[in-house]
C-alpha cells in the first residue's frame, strides 16, 4: 500500500496528500515550490494548503516578506487516525440499529426454468448443516423429474445425513421407495387428489415455493416465516 493510498484512509485527499509529501520531503517551501515538487498547479495548492493547516499537518513561517509553508512531523498524522477511530466508534450503534432493521425484512427471490429450479435445491443442500431437517409439501401426481435436481444433490444431501419430513398425495407416497432420512405422511383422498403439481419446502430461515405448471418459483428468506410455516407443518404432520 503506497503513501497516498495510507493517507487516504486518514481522511486526505489525493491532492492533499501529494502536497503534504512533497513538503515532507523538500521542507519549508513557498507556494511555487510546492506546486514544483508536487506536480499540482499552484491554484490547487492555495485550495488544499488551508484544509492541511486545519489537520494540522502545515505549518507557516516568514522569510523576508515570503511566507513558507513547512510540513510537520508525520506523527501527527496519529491524531487524524485517532479522530477516524472515533467516528466509526459513533457511528457503530447507528449502523448496527440499520443492520437490525434490514435482518428482519423479508427477502424474496425469484427463479424461473428448471436451471432455476436447480438453483433453489442446490441451496437447500448448501444452506443445511449435517444432520439438519427440512420440511416439504409434494402436492403432486408424479415423483419429481431429475431434470428439475443438480446432478450431485442426493449424494450431497446423502452425505450431510439431512433428514427431511413430507407431506404428499397417496399417487406420490406409493412410488417412492422407503428410506430411513425421510418420513412421509399421506393426505387422504377425501382432501382431493393434492396433485395441483406445487412444492413448498422450509428449510433453515428460507421458505421456498415451486410451480412445476409454469416452471416457476420464489423463496422468502425470513426467520419467523420460516418457523411460522414450519409450526405448521407439523401442526399438520402430527393430525394425519
Amino acid at each position: 500500500m503506497n503513501q497516498i493510498t495510507i493517507m487516504s484512509h486518514l481522511g486526505l485527499s489525493e491532492n492533499e496528500a501529494k502536497l503534504y509529501l512533497a513538503l515532507l520531503e523538500k521542507g519549508p517551501c513557498t507556494v511555487s515550490d510546492i506546486a514544483k515538487h508536487s506536480g499540482l498547479h499552484r491554484p490547487t495548492v492555495y485550495k488544499h494548503i488551508p484544509d492541511l493547516q486545519q489537520k494540522g499537518l502545515v505549518t507557516t513561517t516568514r522569510k523576508g516578506k515570503r511566507i513558507l509553508y513547512i510540513g510537520e512531523s508525520p506523527e501527527k498524522l496519529e491524531h487524524l487516525l485517532d479522530r477516524v477511530n472515533e467516528e466509526v466508534r459513533l457511528a457503530i450503534p447507528e449502523l448496527v440499529e440499520e443492520f437490525g432493521k434490514r435482518k428482519h425484512k423479508p427477502v424474496i427471490k425469484f427463479y424461473e426454468g428448471k436451471h432455476g429450479i436447480r438453483e433453489i435445491f442446490d441451496d437447500i443442500v448448501q444452506t443445511l448443516k449435517r444432520g439438519d431437517i427440512f420440511y416439504r409439501y409434494s402436492s403432486r401426481k408424479e415423483p419429481m423429474s431429475d431434470k428439475y435436481i443438480p446432478k450431485d444433490y442426493r449424494a450431497r444431501r446423502d452425505a450431510k445425513q439431512l433428514e427431511r419430513f413430507v407431506i404428499a398425495s397417496q399417487g406420490y407416497a406409493k412410488k417412492k421407495k422407503p428410506r430411513l432420512e425421510r418420513q412421509i405422511k399421506i393426505v387422504p383422498n377425501n382432501f382431493g387428489l393434492f396433485d395441483y403439481d406445487v412444492t413448498l419446502i422450509i428449510y433453515s430461515n428460507k421458505v421456498a415455493v415451486i410451480d412445476f405448471n409454469s416452471d416457476t418459483a420464489f423463496v422468502m428468506e425470513n426467520l419467523p416465516f420460516a418457523r411460522f410455516q414450519q409450526t405448521l407443518f407439523r401442526l399438520l404432520y402430527d393430525k394425519l
